[in-house]
């Protein structure tokens, strides 16, 4: 599932593995884990987004700096997940980061390896994070006491085979948010599967998601649902093959009369490949509470050696699940919530440019335009006590849009930034957000020798409106820092909010003020 509008991703800064210089400029994982951003507090719900830019993605590595990059349409303040993978083994069984700061800013991450090698692989993981403090809110009220917290724990087994790869997760997801009146906690166990192929030499190619999930919230809301995701692609002749993306989503609840959402999607086409030209056709079709039929083609080209230009038609349904609106903002309840209706991407057209230049420089370039109906927004509605009150929203839209995706690296700096322009005819209205014009993010990383580092990040976001309030623009900037006594031992420290600005990530929840947070590092065998 993606976003109908992008909230820019934190990054602490960037990574410092090796770039790739192929044709596919992603780079492989070599750690025992890898982090995402969190779902904290996204300020749009789960829709679709354009393929290409979803998959731009850089190594990372031990380091309060160390993060996949993930990009604009993933945004999260204060939470970085953490989720092993397999990687080459370096003498680490135990990871673990902590720190504490003004205003309350807790950080843990811990990672506990005890099989890094063989067979089966097997990797233990703690993220807990949040902030605590003094908030405001747009309506008027006078400030609070508030808090928001993110715990995520699970357990990863792998089983890596020359042929496939098959991967089991047990996680716990908790949130704790409270303010002067509301509780808003859940709670989320979920037990997913992975299988894919491992090589190209097979006849058949495949990767497939399986997610079971049982979820409980504070207003007694119980969410049972499931999730699956994948394709199959035998290959039926030397530059022909069948392919078939397959995708559902439902989920059924306890404690409110939602009725289940449910929805699923499948589209078989045909591939052909020529030299550096692959060609894919075919139709999605989509059901949930109405079925519809949509175009599905991919163009790729190849060209030169650091070069991919990729065009997309296509389009297709998503739906939301209650955890998945929990999880882009914590704040979010279910008492405004009516039905969850299913989102129409009529159609989606897209082109983008995607490579390397000068062995430093990554580019992921593209823009396109859709069609949408019923998309999700972020509701904001007045309640008969005058006060303003969160929810999620449905309307029908236009958008055209337009990113790009830069990554420089060299033996000492590292340089991201991801900007996204957005144009929508979506009629302004009294109960929704409107969608941000730009969203934009860069993060800049300098290191002496490998042993000190230092950094900067600085994320914007343009005004979004309703017909009865105004959320204007502001930048979120920040410092970093970072020093390796050992190559086991490390310090860091870092400033956010330095130009002290509101940052109405969430509009009833304002957190202001300038924080600080400090801690260490530790790997041990």
């Amino acid at each position: 599932m993606k976003k109908i509008y992008f909230i820019i991703a934190l990054s602490f800064a960037s990574c410092l593995a090796a770039l790739g210089q192929n044709l596919n400029p992603e780079v492989q994982v070599t750690n025992d884990y890898q982090t995402r951003l969190a779902d904290v507090h996204k300020q749009s719900t789960e829709m679709p987004v354009p393929d290409s830019l979803t998959q731009f993605s850089t190594a990372i590595d031990y380091s309060v700096f160390k993060t996949e990059y993930r990009g604009a349409y993933d945004f999260s303040p204060y939470s970085i997940a953490i989720s092993p993978e397999p990687r080459a083994y370096d003498g680490s069984s135990l990871f673990l980061r902590a720190g504490a700061g003004y205003s309350f800013h807790p950080v843990i991450r811990a990672v506990y390896t005890p099989f890094p090698k063989g067979l089966v692989r097997n990797s233990e993981y703690l993220s807990f994070d949040g902030c605590g403090g003094d908030y405001t809110s747009m309506d008027g009220a006078a400030p609070y006491k508030g808090h928001d917290y993110a715990l995520e724990a699970g357990s990863l087994v792998r089983w890596n085979k020359e042929l496939f790869d098959l991967s089991a997760k047990l996680a716990y997801d908790g949130i704790y948010a409270a303010d002067y009146a509301n509780v808003r906690n859940m709670h989320k166990g979920a037990l997913s599967w992975n299988i894919h192929s491992n090589t190209d030499e097979i006849p058949v190619t495949y990767d497939i998601d399986a997610d079971l999930h049982y979820a409980a919230d504070a207003q007694g809301v119980g969410e049972t649902g499931y999730e699956l995701k994948g394709f199959i692609c035998p290959e039926i002749s030397s530059g022909f093959k069948l392919r078939i993306d397959l995708s559902s989503r439902g989920s059924w609840f306890a404690g409110r009369l939602f009725a289940p959402a449910v929805y699923g999607q499948a589209a078989p086409k045909a591939v052909f490949q020529w030299n550096n030209l692959s060609v894919m056709a075919g139709a999605a079709l989509a059901l949930s509470a109405r079925l519809t039929i949509h175009p599905d083609i991919r163009v790729d080209w190849l060209a030169g050696d650091f070069l991919k230009v990729s065009a997309l038609i296509g389009g297709g349904q998503t739906i939301g699940s209650y955890s998945s609106y929990k999880e882009a903002n914590h704040w979010f309840g279910a008492d405004y919530l009516t039905a969850f209706v299913p989102t129409v991407e009529k159609i989606n057209t897209s082109l983008n440019f995607r490579g390397l230049v000068f062995k430093h420089l990554q580019y992921d370039l593209g823009g396109g335009y859709r069609v949408l109906e019923d998309a999700a927004l972020q509701g904001l509605e007045v309640d008969p006590l005058g006060l303003y009150v969160t929810g999620v929203k449905f309307a029908s839209y236009n958008q055209a849009w337009g990113h790009a995706l830069l990554g420089w690296k060299s033996e000492t700096l590292e340089v991201n930034a991801d900007a996204l322009y957005s144009w929508t005819d979506l009629a302004k209205g009294a109960d929704y957000l409107s969608v941000p014009a730009l969203t934009l993010e860069t993060s800049a990383v300098y290191n002496w020798n490998r042993r000190a580092f230092a950094g900067l990040r600085c994320k914007l976001l343009t005004a979004r409106e309703t017909t009865l309030v105004r959320l204007p623009a502001f930048v979120d900037l920040g410092l970093y820092g970072e020093y390796f006594f050992t190559s086991r031992l490390a310090a860091w420290g870092q400033i956010g909010n330095i130009l002290n600005q509101k940052l109405s990530y969430c509009p009833l929840h304002i957190a202001g003020g300038i924080n600080f947070t400090a801690g260490v590092c530790l790997k041990l065998q």
